[in-house]
């Protein structure tokens, strides 16, 4: 029986592996398809089936993020013995957007992602499993989508696994006055899918090492992707975005007992983007909910050093058989 660690691909050998071994598996493994949504868009997803499947995995990506960017990942869970399914949430990746370009992330309702992946799993994941048991995995924005699916549909996952989630938005060091007066000037039309002050379209920049990524490897190969294809360039945020992705922290907290599925939080201990205090809080009213540190990592902890993404899978493993 395989475990992660046959299959772990280090720093060092990542480039190659993931052209000559992990690409060409996906690409014969990986069917593509789309489903229209109930506000008329095209949404794209992937999935790998595995005829030996303990459970289904289910990916909600983060923010600025697209399929190929869970190549790794995706390759892991399918030969650890799991059907693998991802949908590209709208505005992202190969999905319709609702708004001009490739570049610019934007959304009406946060509710509206939650709403699509439920379409998602309803219309793609539980017709194509093969075994009633489903699994989330759910990185960042993604794992905010995760969060308020658990709590409006308890009975669908049964187990979630939240990588980094954006229960709470890190604002920095922009006061809460400005948060609220960027929030109010939101809802007005001519300025809800302008772009959040400083940001702007897709510029080809390389941004390590400023970047959520420790993995100089895996960084490269996610940047190649964005400049391989115009529809993974998404950059930065709508006024209407970032208002909704502020505002959400409250919806997730406020129901957050309603959460009564095993659930791990994976915490990285040298993320700027979302905050930890509220990640906690989560935990404590939660009914099963447990914190994973991970010292020294960024934001993306599957995308930091080989120790710590090695620690990462295998604690994501044991308690998706249970371990934990």
């Amino acid at each position: 029986m395989k475990t992660i660690e046959d299959l772990f691909i280090r720093e060092q050998d990542f480039a190659d592996a993931m052209h000559s071994k992990v690409l060409p598996f996906l690409r014969e493994k990986t069917e593509h398809g789309y489903f229209t949504n109930k506000d008329g868009l095209k949404l794209h997803y992937e999935k790998l089936i595995n005829k030996d499947e303990k459970a289904a995995i289910v990916i909600s990506h983060g923010y600025c993020e697209f399929t190929t960017k869970y190549a790794e990942t995706m390759y892991y869970f399918y030969n650890m013995g799991y059907s693998v399914f991802i949908v590209d949430h709208r505005g992202h990746g190969l999905s319709e957007r609702q708004v001009p370009g490739f570049s610019k992330v934007h959304v009406n309702h946060f509710e509206d992602y939650v709403s699509d992946f439920n379409e998602f799993i309803e219309k793609v994941v539980v017709p194509d499993s093969l075994t009633e048991k489903l699994i989330l995995f759910a990185h960042s924005m993604g794992g905010a989508i995760g969060a308020m699916y658990l709590e409006k549909y308890p009975d669908t996952f049964e187990r979630a696994i939240l990588s980094s989630p954006m229960i709470e938005l890190e604002t920095g060091s922009t006061s809460g006055l400005v948060v609220k007066i960027v929030t109010l000037l939101s809802h007005l039309p001519f300025l809800n899918t302008r772009y959040m002050s400083k940001h702007h379209d897709y510029d080809h920049t390389y941004k390590y090492p400023r970047c959520s990524a420790l993995s100089k490897a895996r960084y490269n190969y996610q940047y190649e992707e964005r400049e391989r294809e115009v529809h993974y360039q998404t950059n930065g945020c709508s006024l209407g975005w970032s208002r909704e992705s502020i505002n959400v922290s409250k919806k997730i907290l406020k129901n957050a007992d309603l959460v009564k599925i095993p659930v791990i939080i994976m915490q990285a201990s040298m993320d700027t983007l979302v905050m930890p205090e509220a990640q906690n809080e989560f935990a404590r009213l939660a009914s099963d909910c447990q914190v994973i540190r991970f010292e020294g990592s960024k934001h993306e902890i599957f995308n930091a050093t080989d120790d710590i993404i090695l620690d990462f899978y295998n604690i994501v493993f044991d308690f998706c058989q249970g371990r934990r």
